[in-house]
């Protein structure tokens, strides 16, 4: 139930970086991010990939992310640049068994 309400607001943030209003889509993270602490969840994979680190904006690809991969020898990376700060995140993607 309660990671339904932190998806929602979620949600309701990537709509709000749609329609260009960053500072109100930066307030609903926070409020999920509140919400989630305050009920000791765990923190679901769409806050800790679909949000900026630095600056807790919604990262949306296009709009407010430029995401690449990366391959170099047998490891790929996901780089995902925030462009409303700059910071950029690197994640290891997994091979899937064969």
């Amino acid at each position: 139930m309660a990671q339904h309400i932190v998806e929602g607001l979620y949600n309701l943030a990537l709509e709000a970086v749609r329609q260009g209003d960053i500072e109100y889509a930066r307030k609903l993270v926070r409020e999920a991010e509140e919400l989630r602490r305050s009920l000791r969840m765990r923190k679901p994979r769409v806050l800790r990939r679909g949000v900026c680190r630095n600056c807790q904006v919604p990262l949306l690809p296009g709009v407010t992310a430029q995401v690449r991969t990366r391959r170099k020898g047998r490891v790929t990376k996901l780089i995902i640049k925030c462009e409303v700060c700059g910071y950029i995140h690197r994640y290891h993607l997994r091979r899937r068994p064969s």
